[in-house]
């Protein structure tokens, strides 16, 4: 993370904090001021669990008759005795007092929607099954923007959001090390860690294809999922906190990367371009003032060098680095036909030993294995008669006299007298005379013997080592075909980062080109601007081919169209921000504001303990306010 966006995300989450205690209102006369606050608390899966809204209307001569407008239910006066009449959503306080402070209930979506999912070591779970467990989490948060429109673009519709600033912050106890958070900054303290992120959801998708590809640095700002890991042992509740606001001029900072920021690109553009044409228009007055042009020159020419030796090294990197990935790619049908041969080699094998077993009649295939062992797992007719075969020769290869029609007769003594073991029920069939013998096989004629006999035979064969065999068998099969897959999608990955890399190969030797006809224009440009007899002239030309190969590669970045949607889309999002005064109503005579603070529903002790712990490591501690502040919040 660098350190300006390390500066700015922490920045911006503290002017949020500072926020929720000063709001900025809607300009305008207005006869009173209505501050609203949405707390919302979330279950750990994001899902809003409960939705609380507080009001403040203050009026400086007084709230009798003033007529407030509000959506909530159940509204309670929360801090004084103050009556009010309602009729449908319009209230009208009945009281000299000049603050009113009320509370309600809504079930409105709110503006910013929060979907966590938490993953142990790959593994996918709700949060309530991986407490007390250890291992590497990962925490994903997707964000999604609610408050959308449309606007026309060059011709085409397209959807736009409110870009409310948004503060994420996620706080782990002690069970938690080795925190990352991707796109935002963690915090440590003895006991705890804090990762946090600022972000303005949905206005990515709301910019698609607007901005160009060179403004990567802001995409820290603009995630809409952002995702936390770290390694735990005894997992216990992570804390989701966060708060927003409309804009960084509410949240009462400048110092901090906002929708303002995206204007100021859009104007600095324009104002190079014309900056251009009037040193173009102005070249032929240039020769009073050689002497300056002459050390801009040596200095423009230090840049283009410093450019093109490092063009000319990415190149030199990325044809490497498409060398080692063909090498890599190159090997790909040989290890996917490989890894499908063992598979295979194993299918076979396990359909070899079924058959011998007699318990199936077909080879399974990769498609339908799972099923086929399934059936088997049922105990059907064929599987007892295969684990009956299997029990008389094991048998007969210890008693040679023994039949397959005695097998009932020791089946049904296992079950009532031996408590199914069938070998000592053997051993007991040895020990009866003829006559016994003779009694028990007439015993069996009867249809409750016959289903005693069915019953045992089911339970030894289901308890049998061949059964548990197949058992595990299904399950190595599972795991080889998920080794196959593995190794497919490797082989897969090898090949698009090959393909990528051969691509920006194609794109760095252009780079390279075009720095090196840079650099031999503004040498060009040099060695005019130093004669001076003829200067004018050179200059001139050498002032064109910097404009063409340049200035206009670095403003070409945008064209016209793009400049004109990207201005169109930030001027609609602009009159969003400042028209987005309220959540759950205010009149038109009102100077309203709104901001929302969420947090997951387990207790605040935790955060509590962060702010605690980060004082004592370091004095002042940027996120010991922050979350002191949001902390305090949270406290209703």
């Amino acid at each position: 993370m660098k350190k300006s966006l390390r500066f700015a995300s922490a920045a911006l989450a503290v002017a949020l904090a500072a926020s929720c205690a000063a709001p900025a209102f809607a300009a305008g006369g207005s006869s009173f001021t209505k501050s609203e606050t949405v707390y919302a608390v979330m279950n750990a899966d994001g899902s809003i669990q409960s939705t609380t809204v507080s009001e403040h209307v203050y009026s400086a001569s007084g709230l009798s008759k003033v007529t407030d407008q509000s959506t909530l239910t159940n509204i309670q006066n929360t801090e004084s005795s103050a009556e009010f009449t309602q009729d449908g959503e319009k209230l009208v306080w009945n009281t000299d007092d000049t603050d009113v402070y009320y509370k309600g209930d809504t079930d409105r979506a709110l503006p910013i929607q929060a979907t966590v999912t938490y993953a142990l070591d790959g593994q996918e779970a709700a949060l309530e099954d991986l407490i007390g467990k250890s291992g590497h989490l990962t925490m994903t948060i997707a964000l999604k923007n609610n408050e959308t429109g449309t606007v026309n673009v060059n011709g085409t519709d397209r959807t736009i959001v409110t870009p409310l600033v948004t503060a994420v912050g996620v706080i782990f106890g002690q069970d938690a090390t080795n925190v990352v958070a991707a796109h935002g900054l963690v915090e440590s303290a003895a006991k705890s860690n804090v990762a946090a992120f600022v972000t303005l959801p949905g206005v990515k998708d709301s910019l698609s294809g607007l901005l160009p590809d060179e403004l990567d640095t802001i995409e820290d700002y603009l995630q809409d999922t952002i995702t936390v890991e770290a390694d735990v042992t005894g997992l216990t509740c992570p804390q989701v906190m966060m708060a927003c606001a409309t804009s960084a001029a509410a949240l009462g900072t400048d110092n901090v990367f906002d929708l303002s920021s995206l204007n100021d690109l859009t104007d600095g553009i324009n104002q190079l371009n014309d900056a251009m044409s009037q040193l173009l228009d102005g070249a032929s007055q240039l020769e009073d003032g050689t002497t300056q042009l002459r050390s801009g020159v040596l200095a423009l020419l230090d840049g283009a060098n410093t450019l093109n030796t490092g063009a000319a090294a990415l190149d030199k990197g990325l044809g490497q680095l498409t060398n080692g990935l063909d090498t890599l790619s190159s090997n790909n049908s040989a290890l996917n036909s490989g890894a499908q041969q063992v598979a295979d080699g194993v299918l076979a094998s396990a359909n070899k030993t079924l058959k011998e077993g007699g318990l199936i009649d077909t080879d399974m295939t990769w498609d339908n294995y799972a099923a086929v062992i399934d059936n088997i797992l049922t105990m059907n007719d064929k599987t007892l008669a295969a684990g009956r075969r299997k029990m008389v020769r094991t048998i007969w290869e210890q008693a040679p006299s023994f039949k397959d029609s005695q097998l009932d007769l020791a089946l049904y003594l296992s079950a009532t007298k031996t408590n199914h073991d069938l070998e000592a029920a053997l051993h007991l069939m040895q020990n009866y005379d003829p006559s016994m013998l003779c009694g028990l096989v007439q015993l069996l004629t009867s249809q409750e013997a016959k289903d005693t006999a069915k019953a045992e035979l089911k339970y030894q064969v289901e308890n049998s080592q061949d059964i548990a065999d197949v058992r595990a068998l299904k399950d190595s099969l599972s795991k080889i075909q998920y080794f196959v897959s593995s190794v497919g999608q490797y082989t897969a990955g090898v090949q698009t980062a090959a393909d990528g890399a051969h691509s920006a190969k194609d794109g760095s030797a252009q780079l390279a080109a075009g720095t090196k006809t840079l650099y031999d224009g503004v040498n060009t440009l040099s060695d005019g601007a130093s004669q001076l007899n003829d200067g004018t002239h050179q200059l001139n030309d050498g002032l064109n081919q910097f404009n063409e190969e340049g200035i206009s590669k670095l403003t070409g970045a945008l064209d016209q169209d793009q400049l004109h949607g990207l201005k169109t889309v930030l001027d609609e999002m602009t009159d969003r921000l400042e028209s987005y005064t309220s959540f759950a109503g205010a009149p038109e005579d009102a100077e309203s504001s709104v901001k929302f603070v969420y947090k997951t529903a387990e207790t605040v002790a935790a955060a509590d303990n962060v702010v605690a712990e980060t004082e004592t490591v370091k004095e002042g501690n940027i996120f010991t306010r922050l979350w002191q502040r949001i902390v305090d919040l949270f406290k209703f």
